[in-house]
């Protein structure tokens, strides 16, 4: 059985926006396929004052280069994640309360979004194999985000020559969040976009599909149509799962092995010196294991293999750690 590919997430002890190498070298020894690498909006105070644009401004050119860091040599194997802006409520320097809006149903802002993901990954040197966007509100039909996927591609395609995958991550408080949105989002993907299919998908977070659906989650799981589905997010609020969560894991790590392609799985700690530790768990407790090679930590010696905090049919011990965004 195929295993899963693992994505390094974006840790806080790294530069927050910074480059690829810094990372890569912390996720290479670890055996993960991706790196993760944020590309926010101007996301608080210090990026208003460093940029001197407004905070949930599409970022220029000028203000990439002041945010991102250049490496001149980065390893032909690096692979990474463009994880875009969530749409989450911040802080202006003023201490109000400011959310970007995703005006995907608008093609010039869909432009203007798209120039900002080809600058930041020509200034990092290489484009990304992987783009993930948030739905944002209700006046975002399905195929306002369909099409803009579409431009996204296109975009990368005429830029690079390369076509990312494009994956749309659900969120509770957005206008995708129930697994029958994703059913009809994807159905409305392969009504009007259907050559994009192979290149688009859903990165799947069971804690955000719960928050949404509650008690009907195992229904709303089982709606969520299995070839769309290309990542999970495994987290439990940001925190390690654990066999008291209302989320079942043992059902999202089934889900998982009934998936046809790869897997991609990136488990949501936010902590460097815990990676390691909540890596080796979800690779105990996927049932898809095979693929992932174990490496070896900057020291030279073994990644931990003990107290797994992942929860499944197959693990039945959970440390008790927790994770927060400094």
């Amino acid at each position: 059985m195929p295993g899963a590919d693992y994505i390094y997430p974006n840790v806080t002890e790294v530069a927050q926006r910074g480059g690829l190498l810094e990372r890569w070298l912390l996720a290479e020894p670890l055996g993960c396929a991706y790196i993760e690498i944020p590309a926010d909006f101007v996301k608080n105070k210090t990026e208003v004052e460093r940029t001197g644009q407004e905070i949930g401004s599409i970022l220029n050119r000028s203000s990439v280069e002041l945010l991102y860091e250049q490496d001149t040599a980065l390893p032909g194997n690096l692979r990474y994640l463009l994880h875009t802006e969530p749409a989450i409520p911040r802080r202006d320097p003023h201490g109000r309360q400011a959310t970007a809006n995703l005006r995907w149903r608008d093609p010039g802002w869909v432009a203007d979004f798209g120039d900002m993901l080809l600058e930041i990954e020509d200034f990092l040197g290489i484009p990304p194999e992987i783009i993930e966007i948030h739905p944002g509100d209700r006046r975002n039909t399905h195929a306002d985000i369909v099409t803009a996927m579409h431009a996204l591609i296109a975009a990368h395609w005429n830029a690079f020559g390369t076509e990312p995958l494009v994956l749309l991550e659900h969120h509770k408080d957005q206008s995708i969040s129930t697994g029958s949105q994703i059913r009809s989002f994807w159905a409305t993907l392969k009504d009007i976009h259907p050559e994009i299919a192979g290149l688009a998908g859903i990165a799947l977070d069971p804690w955000h599909l719960h928050a949404a659906a509650k008690e009907d989650f195992p229904g709303s799981l089982g709606e969520v149509p299995p070839d769309s589905l290309q990542a999970f997010h495994i987290h439990n609020d940001l925190r390690p799962p654990s066999p008291e969560d209302r989320v079942p894991w043992p059902q999202v790590f089934g889900v998982i092995a009934d998936v046809s392609k790869t897997p991609r799985i990136k488990p949501v700690v936010y902590q460097k010196s815990r990676f390691p530790r909540r890596l080796t768990s979800a690779e105990r407790c996927s049932p898809r294991r095979g693929r992932h090679t174990p490496g070896r930590l900057h020291d030279g010696s073994a990644r931990p293999r003990s107290s797994p905090t992942f929860i499944t049919s197959n693990c039945h011990r959970v440390s008790h750690d927790t994770d927060s965004r400094a």
